[in-house]
């Protein structure tokens, strides 16, 4: 049987691009009421066991706002043009996203050209471009690559970099890009602000150890989850990269860079679906509480098509073991050394056998 094309399986799954507005309101003012109750949480309990509880939750609660925030970016969460925009600026707000920023990053470059070298996160340096670089940052790129480094690398390569403050030029973007900055910084101003004022007039805790508990640690674990999730969406020892974008569009189509990681149930309830990756990249405009069933439809029509791993720790970690660089000539994986550490994951057409054996 041939395989569906990608505006075939869209087709398939177009029932689930429909957005339900009552669900979508009632989710989204949940999770509002859930974080800020986590917030009160490390405010005034006084234990700081629960404290830290709280702002690990907390932490977490970030993470499914940012969900929702995604699929209000993509015109996808509510029926309204309005309301997804007002609910993407809200959603992104814990997570200090720039809304501007984030149509262009993810809406734009990420889903044109998904597992293309420089446009997407996680991108693999080749070993000849390893090598070029200075010890420091050869360093800082095993960091990156390695469990420890997953929240860094998401925190400075991506958030920082391309998510929070226009620092390319384009001004028709940057103009709208420096507002919704503006209004990021001003919020996270009034938020310390107000952090301050309760540690020391109702919860008498010193703003330091507030601003730490309900700013600093939940933004790290948020950056954790969302390096982490980023990850293993494109990043497989079977999935290949290309370094352009003409390159990619030869060698196949949005599902075919897309890892689709099987968690339990619960998990998926909790992240809002957001590993259910290959119906988002078939249809974007499918919202986070229709992706479970899109994603089972397009289980049933792309088969053994389709990139499907059940997670576990331990083949994560050796996935992250072997995908370090990669070879963009030959289109297989490497460690830092530049020995092969997956098979080569394009074929290559006979005149490119016929050039090499010669």
């Amino acid at each position: 049987m041939e395989k569906l094309n990608t505006k075939q399986l869209r087709l398939s799954v177009s029932d689930y691009a429909k957005p339900s507005d009552g669900l979508a309101y009632s989710i989204f003012f949940i999770d509002i009421l859930l974080y800020l109750a986590l917030l009160a949480g490390v405010v005034f309990l006084e234990s700081m066991s629960l404290k830290i509880g709280c702002s690990i939750l907390a932490g977490l609660k970030i993470a499914s706002l940012f969900v929702i925030g995604h699929d209000a970016a993509h015109g996808a969460y509510t029926s309204s043009k309005r309301a997804n925009q007002l609910i993407a600026r809200v959603a992104f707000l814990p997570s200090l996203h720039n809304y501007t920023l984030w149509l262009e990053e993810h809406n734009r470059n990420h889903h044109q050209s998904n597992n293309v070298k420089g446009i997407n996160s996680w991108s693999p340096m080749s070993r000849a471009e390893f090598d070029a670089l200075p010890v420091w940052r050869q360093q800082l790129e095993k960091l990156y690559r390695s469990p420890a480094g997953i929240m860094f690398y998401y925190m400075i390569e991506r958030w920082w970099k391309h998510k929070f403050y226009p620092f390319t030029g384009n001004d028709k973007r940057d103009n709208k890009a420096m507002a919704d900055f503006a209004f990021l910084v001003s919020c996270l101003g009034g938020y310390i602000a107000l952090l301050t004022l309760t540690g020391n007039l109702l919860a008498h805790t010193s703003a330091l150890e507030l601003v730490l508990l309900a700013c600093v640690l939940p933004f790290a674990i948020w950056n954790f989850m969302m390096g982490f999730t980023v990850y293993q969406h494109h990043t497989h020892e079977t999935i290949p990269w290309s370094d352009s974008i003409d390159e990619r569009n030869d060698i196949g189509s949005q599902e075919d860079f897309t890892m689709h990681v099987q968690y339990p149930r619960w998990f998926n309830m909790v992240s809002h679906n957001i590993m259910e990756h290959t119906a988002h990249h078939v249809d974007p405009r499918i919202p986070l509480y229709h992706l479970n069933k899109a994603q089972e439809r397009l289980t049933l029509q792309l088969g053994d098509e389709m990139n499907v791993v059940k997670f576990s720790l331990r083949d994560f970690l050796v996935t992250m073991s072997r995908c370090k660089l990669y070879d963009y000539d030959n289109h297989r994986w490497q460690d830092f050394n530049g020995i092969p550490t997956s098979p080569y994951l394009v074929e290559k057409t006979d005149a490119v056998q016929l050039a090499e054996a010669a």
